[in-house]
Parts: structure tokens; C-alpha cells; sequence
């Protein structure tokens, strides 16, 4: 009877209880939707690092490996859509316009396909390795090729307009090519011989030249040239950035400060990583407003998500930033001591596409 009426009030105690949840699990910044690795079987030796990167287009990846394949992968799962195979290594960023991927070989092919489908559109032989992403505009397709050219082609057909080549002399350089920025009728571009230089867009003349670095080694100007307060920022990693007059390239503002990573413009603020582990917040008028030492290791890349800033420093890490007080608040290895990401992220709406130097693809919501 007692036990009968102790179940009793156990049931009307449990009748006056709210329904108790879990507490929800905070998100992780860095959360992986997915990851590939994008690796191939290769003989003992040197070890093979991709610096390549990733684009992205209409909730779809498209990314190219040191094996020749060129992929588009769904960014919702991972699933593989379509693959080609070429006959050399792909180490460049693709770019997408409209309905079709451009996309260049370490060979020097340069292939056109559909996005959807991948269906070749046409593909031709440039004679040089292409190791950076292609420019559009106004229906010209601009390409830095290794071996200090840069071409202009007709993007419909694949005909070429012309050819710049720049004798560079016998130096030390670290044989990598900047994005060409084109202004009006210029291509604004960094050369191996630390000097930047504007062409024609028209006819691939050299309007003008500027040198901006004096000493003896790795001297290119392969910081991607961004326009801020209507002068074009650039510089080598061994050197100091400046600010150039993009008619004339005259010298207008000289940075005290030298930048390891592809400058951001925030605005009239440009935010950019240095070898020294620091992500360093510049005004346009050359003055530091913030500085913070995030990380042991250089920070070669960064780029802005979830209104936060993402580095890749050289310690195969990723490190999510405060903005405000450049605090790290997550931070995400890579997998690999020898990690690290040279080349674009894929940002959007579903996430943060990132390829590294060991060839794994990770997609981060």
C-alpha cells in the first residue's frame, strides 16, 4: 500500500516538471560540411604542393589538381558533378563568367568548358605555364603566364590579341604572378624584376614602369595590386608596399611596412598578414591603426568570413580573428606541418571553399 502511494506521488510531482532539453551544442566556427583529398601516388622525392585554389559558382566548386583533373563538385554534399582529365598539373585558380570555367594547365593550356556540363567550348596552347587565375573584361581574357608574359585573348574564341613578353634578367625570384588589375584602358601588373608596370588593354603596350624594390632577391611585386583611395596598393613580400598613381605610376605614398599576404580593402583600410605572425590594419593614408601578433609562424593569406578575418599562417593552420580586438577565437590544423593555402577561397553563401598546399579540399559552413 505505502509503495502504492509513494508511485502516487511521484506521478503528480512529475506532472508540476517542465520537459527538461539538452542544452543546444555551440557551433564551431570552423565546421567542415565536408573535405576531399585531392592527392595522387607519386614516387619518393620532392614533395609535391599545389597552389592552386578554389572558385566558386551558383552553389558549385570548381578546383583543378597536381594530377591534371579539373573537377566541379556540389557544395552541399561533396558530390562530385564532373571531371576531366589534362595532360599537365593544374596550379591555378579557375575563373568562372557566365556559364563557362577557364581554367590553364602547368603546360600552358588554357581550356574553356560549360559549367554545367563541362563541355568543351575550346582549348589552346599558350606556350608557357599558367599559374594564376584569369581576368575578364569587356570580352578580353587576360593571363599572366609564367616566364614573365602576359596574354590577351578574345574570350569567345580563344584568339589572341597579343603577346607581352619582359625580358627579366638572371635573379633570385619567387617565380609567382600577380592578378592584373585593369582601370580603364590599364592593366596594372607586379613583374619579377621588382618593378610594376600598366599596359595597354588595347594593344599590350607598356605605358609605363616603376620599381619599387632595390635589393638583391626575391624581388617580385607578387602582391595582387588592389585599388584604395583611387591609387593602386602593391609590393613585394621582401620589400614595402606603396601606393601608386595608376596614370602615370608615379610613387605616391610609401608604406613603412611590408605585407606577406594579398592585401583586403575594407573600405579605405586594407588588412593584411606579414611574415612575422601579425595581421596588421593600415589607413590609406599609410598609418597603422591596429596590429596584433596572432601567430608563431608568417601569415601568408587571409580573407574576410562570418565578419571575421581567416589566416593561413605557414604552421598549417587556420585562425579565426576578431576584427575588433584581433584576438584568435578558433582555430582549425590543416592535417599537416608542411600545410598551408597559397591560393583563392570560394566564398558564399554556403560557406568557405579552401584548397592547401597538400592537396585537400575543405568546405567549411
Amino acid at each position: 500500500m505505502r509503495l502504492f502511494v509513494f508511485f502516487c506521488l511521484f506521478l503528480a510531482g512529475c506532472s508540476q516538471l517542465k520537459s527538461v532539453h539538452a542544452p543546444a551544442r555551440e557551433k564551431k566556427f570552423f565546421h567542415v560540411r565536408w573535405a576531399k583529398n585531392l592527392d595522387f601516388n607519386y614516387v619518393p622525392g620532392n614533395l609535391p604542393m599545389t597552389y592552386g585554389g578554389v572558385t566558386s559558382s551558383q552553389d558549385v566548386l570548381y578546383v583543378g589538381a597536381l594530377d591534371g583533373s579539373f573537377r566541379a563538385v556540389d557544395e552541399e554534399n561533396g558530390r562530385e558533378l564532373w571531371r576531366f582529365m589534362e595532360n599537365k598539373s593544374i596550379a591555378a585558380p579557375a575563373l568562372v563568367q557566365g556559364d563557362e570555367v577557364y581554367y590553364g594547365t602547368q603546360g600552358g593550356r588554357l581550356v574553356v568548358r560549360q559549367t554545367v556540363s563541362g563541355e568543351l567550348k575550346y582549348a589552346i596552347d599558350l606556350g608557357a605555364p599558367i599559374e594564376s587565375a584569369p581576368v575578364i573584361h569587356e570580352g578580353r581574357l587576360i593571363i599572366y603566364l609564367r616566364g614573365h608574359q602576359i596574354v590577351c585573348l578574345d574570350s569567345a574564341t580563344g584568339k589572341v590579341i597579343w603577346n607581352y613578353r619582359r625580358a627579366v634578367p638572371v635573379t633570385v625570384t619567387l617565380q609567382r604572378t600577380t592578378r592584373p588589375l585593369v582601370i580603364g584602358n590599364k592593366i596594372i601588373v607586379g613583374f619579377a624584376d621588382g618593378f610594376a608596370g600598366a599596359l595597354s588593354l588595347q594593344e599590350g603596350t607598356l605605358l609605363w614602369e616603376q620599381k619599387l624594390v632595390d635589393t638583391q632577391k626575391f624581388v617580385d611585386i607578387d602582391l595582387n595590386p588592389v585599388l584604395v583611395d583611387n591609387l593602386v596598393v602593391t609590393g613585394s613580400p621582401s620589400g614595402q608596399l606603396r601606393a601608386l598613381d595608376p596614370q602615370d605610376g608615379s610613387i605616391r605614398r610609401q608604406y613603412d611596412i611590408g605585407a606577406l599576404s594579398n592585401p583586403l580593402v575594407r573600405g579605405q583600410t586594407l588588412v593584411f598578414g606579414t611574415a612575422h605572425g601579425e595581421v596588421v590594419f593600415l589607413g590609406a593614408d599609410g598609418k597603422v591603426m591596429k596590429e596584433s601578433r596572432i601567430s608563431k609562424d608568417a601569415v601568408n593569406q587571409l580573407w574576410w568570413w562570418k565578419d571575421h578575418i581567416v589566416a593561413s599562417t605557414f604552421g598549417g593552420e587556420l585562425l579565426a580573428v576578431d576584427p575588433l580586438t584581433l584576438k584568435v577565437i578558433a582555430k582549425f590544423p590543416l592535417g599537416h606541418g608542411q600545410s598551408a593555402i597559397f591560393g583563392d577561397a570560394a566564398q558564399d553563401s554556403q560557406g568557405l571553399g579552401l584548397l592547401t598546399t597538400r592537396s585537400r579540399l575543405f568546405f567549411f559552413e
